[in-house]
């Protein structure tokens, strides 16, 4: 008799602390100098036969995308974009005569939770071929467990280094790291402009502890010293008190890593203030600095950084189609969520419905031009794309 559904599930998430046997990135054989109960470990997840494709009419990708709360443009964007990519990738809506849709779920709630929960309806519910996860390092970390006990491809979003840090083979990060964002920051800071006084403003949460970690190390490469930190609390929407800690702390630069509504919100009410102080922001914010950060330009200078993506015409094109579809610029969230469902559709094409096949093209991507510019994966997962900063006027 086959175990219920239910049955998987509550099997599922009491293994997700274990180690599992899942297929090796390609690479030369390293004789281990050690082997402990390997014998006693098998992999559960699909294979590469016929037989274990997944079945259906309908081929479904995952989307795990906050839809409510302060990151709901981050998540709105997502869904837009990667609607844009199954109607410029699938003709007709349909690959090898099977109809291609999104399986979308809300990672707006607590991670160790209805998230979770979420995770397992995506994976055995909806039996996504792949999962692509938000900018969150939390729901990555969590996803990615899932997939490497069942055996799916996750396409991360989020900029955590730590995702990607144990090589597990089933997750792909799209775009550069926390680590590589902090130290473009530090060289500006530390290296080209010699200042000490900086004050770091963050979250109370996973991003924002990243944050703090990434910068600190960042600046100590660079022999200077961390940075000054102010955490924001879950309650601390009114921009008031952090002018009152600027005008206190008198630093020389300000780093605002916070989320992409707060880092807005925080520069807007800097510019209003009138206070010069120079601004940097990572990556993420600049889905909402079109209009929040317009206010005053002259009265603080800004900086946030970007890839070298020199702007080809699939960039400008997805840019204009964009907006027409949400009256909105699209962020990087959107054009690398746009490429993510792209090289997935692009691997169904060529492979089919296998999850092991799938993950096995995604590991060869090398030089994709697509909407966020040219991406390559490493042996790791990893998209080692070159940063610099720009001006935000």
């Amino acid at each position: 008799m086959l175990p219920s559904r239910s049955t998987l599930r509550a099997t599922l998430v009491a293994l997700l602390l274990f180690k599992v046997v899942a297929p090796a990135r390609a690479q030369a054989t390293l004789q281990p100098y050690a082997s402990i109960a390997s014998d006693g470990e098998s992999y559960a997840g699909p294979r590469q036969t016929s037989a274990d494709d997944l079945k259906g009419s309908i081929i479904r990708i995952g989307l795990l995308a906050p839809l409510q709360g302060v990151r709901k443009n981050e998540g709105d964007a997502m869904v837009a974009a990667a609607q844009m990519a199954l109607h410029d990738n699938a003709p007709h809506g349909a690959i090898r005569g099977r109809h291609i849709a999104l399986a979308v779920e809300d990672a707006s709630a607590p991670s160790w939770g209805l998230v979770s929960n979420a995770v397992i309806r995506l994976a055995l519910n909806d039996n996504a071929v792949a999962v692509i996860t938000s900018t969150s390092g939390t729901d990555t970390h969590l996803v990615e467990q899932v997939g490497n006990r069942i055996g799916f491809p996750v396409l991360t979003l989020s900029s955590d280094a730590t995702t990607t840090q144990i090589d597990i083979p089933w997750i792909f990060r799209v775009g550069a790291s926390d680590a590589a964002e902090a130290q473009v920051i530090a060289r500006d800071i530390y290296g080209v402009r010699k200042l000490q006084k900086v004050l770091l403003i963050t979250q109370e949460d996973y991003e924002g502890k990243r944050g703090v970690e990434t910068m600190r190390q960042a600046a100590l490469n660079l022999n200077s010293s961390a940075p000054n930190n102010t955490v924001l609390d879950a309650t601390q929407s009114n921009p008031g008190s952090v002018l009152n800690t600027i005008e206190t702390a008198s630093p020389q630069a300000i780093i605002l890593w916070t989320n992409e509504t707060t880092a807005a919100s925080l520069l807007h009410a800097v510019r209003t203030a009138g206070v010069e102080t120079l601004c940097y922001l990572p990556e993420n914010a600049h889905a909402e600095m079109n209009d929040a950060s317009r206010t005053n330009p002259k009265a603080s200078e800004a900086w946030m950084v970007a890839d070298d993506a020199k702007g080809s015409p699939l960039q400008q094109s997805f840019a204009i189609r964009f907006r027409q579809a949400t009256g909105a610029s699209p962020s990087p969230v959107a054009a690398k969520t746009y490429d993510a469902v792209a090289i997935v559709l692009q691997a169904l094409t060529t492979v089919g419905t296998n999850r092991v096949r799938i993950r096995h093209r995604l590991a060869e991507v090398h030089g994709y031009e697509g909407a966020s510019g040219e991406m390559t994966f490493d042996r790791e997962g990893n998209d080692p794309i070159s940063l610099h900063l720009v001006e935000l006027k």
